[in-house]
């Protein structure tokens, strides 16, 4: 019977409560847009950089610096240490016995491929234009097996580098910075002075744009060459078969090999806070909307409990306890908060398929032909949830105040 009467009420102010709907749509509608519209940012930028870069990298250094021998001996840092003569070790910063990590990180469980890497920076000079650039030796095979360079290129083919010996494979920043087009030569200058002619077998384009302006891929043989580094590897990337636990597999290998070990969530550190910030200020601004939303509701029961307070009074001599008036103005916001609720979801989803479909060319941390959209169960979960506890606590100071009539007095005319 409670919920007969609460529909009843509900229909019978059909407009006040139109409005109130309205207004549940239009925010559960705003939040899954905005939150899908950050989602996509974030998302894009993590998928594509630990596809181009791999989930861990080894780098050529420990963890910690080694302190000198009397450092140790006395720690007390107040004491003052005066040490004169001292000659460092001039050491070749490298990964030492390589192959014989990158034997054992194939028959590491969970790791699917490991390739070793040279890097350093150059500078590729075509006609009149000079760019500088960070330049990969890289062993093509395993790379394509880390990484999704392959499937990034636009021009050329990522094999060709074994077939050429000479190849270089740029990023589309670096080849439209230069002017070059697939099988241009250019001239590679190393950080010591060697000097090389290279033609180009292939342009990438990864949509990071940090990537696609600054990287260039070579024979590992050939830029060790270059890079004055002959047969060293100071990099080894690894592809997981899970990147949300990389970060676990890499202090497992930093363990084992002794080396500093970096997750891609490491490596990106200072981009997944810049994301953390904008997901809490979109979260900021779609609660604002659900609470002005509320407020919305509260306005409006409000006017209806003014308006029936005669019913109310009737109601109330036919035996109705004040619980029982609470839960129909109570179940009356529920009715509100779900029609208004599913409808967003719905309004939601229109929306998020309708913003993927706008060209809007977009090129800064990442390069896109469009808005980047990204859906999760969890957004529509968390907006129906959200927008039901909004205005359901709106209908509640409502309900109070209609149990708190008293039938004699209304009937008498005191309220």
């Amino acid at each position: 019977m409670l919920w007969f009467i609460s529909i009843r009420y509900f229909l019978s102010h059909k407009r006040q409560s139109l409005v109130c709907i309205a207004g549940v749509v239009i925010s559960v509608t705003m939040f899954i847009s905005m939150t899908a519209l950050m989602n996509g940012l974030s998302d894009k930028f993590i998928i594509e950089t630990v596809e181009s870069t791999g989930h861990i990298t080894i780098k050529d250094e420990p963890r910690e610096t080694k302190t000198e021998i009397l450092e140790r001996v006395y720690t007390d840092p107040n004491a003052l240490l005066s040490i004169q003569g001292v000659k460092p070790r001039e050491t070749t910063k490298k990964i030492s016995n390589a192959r014989g990590l990158l034997a054992m990180l194939d028959r590491m469980p969970g790791i699917v491929a490991a390739a070793p890497l040279v890097n350093g920076n150059g500078i590729a000079t075509y006609g009149t234009k000079t760019v500088p650039l960070t330049i990969f030796g890289v062993e093509p095979e395993r790379q394509m097996k880390v990484t999704t360079i392959g499937e990034d290129l636009v021009a050329g083919d990522f094999s060709r580098l074994r077939t050429s010996g000479d190849g270089i494979i740029l990023g589309r920043g670096v080849a439209d910075v230069l002017g070059a087009q697939l099988d241009d030569s250019l001239s590679l200058a190393g950080p010591e002075g060697a000097r090389m002619n290279c033609k180009v077998v292939g342009i990438f384009q990864t949509g990071v744009t940090p990537v696609d302006y600054s990287r260039a891929y070579m024979l590992i043989n050939s830029a060790q060459t270059l890079l004055n580094k002959k047969n060293i590897v100071n990099e080894i990337a690894i592809r997981t078969d899970n990147y949300d636990n990389a970060e676990a597999y890499a202090k497992q290998i930093e363990t084992i090999s002794g080396y500093r070990t970096e997750s891609w969530q490491e490596a990106s550190a200072n981009f997944l806070k810049i994301f953390k910030i904008q997901n809490i200020i979109t979260y900021i601004i779609t609660a604002a909307l659900l609470i002005v939303a509320g407020f919305g509701v509260l306005n409006i029961l409000i006017m209806a409990v003014l308006e029936r307070v005669n019913d109310i009074a009737i109601l109330k001599s036919f035996g109705l306890s004040r619980n029982d008036i609470t839960i129909i103005y109570i179940f009356q916001g529920l009715v509100i908060g779900a029609i208004g609720s599913t409808l967003g979801l719905l309004a939601g989803k229109a929306s998020i398929e309708i913003l993927r479909r706008v060209p809007i060319p977009m090129e800064g941390l990442v390069k896109t032909e469009g808005l980047l959209m990204s859906e999760h169960n969890s957004q529509y979960v968390a907006a129906f949830i959200s927008s039901m506890i909004v205005v359901t606590l709106a209908a509640v100071y409502p309900a109070r105040r209609a149990a708190k009539y008293d039938p004699v007095e209304v009937i008498r005319g005191a309220h």
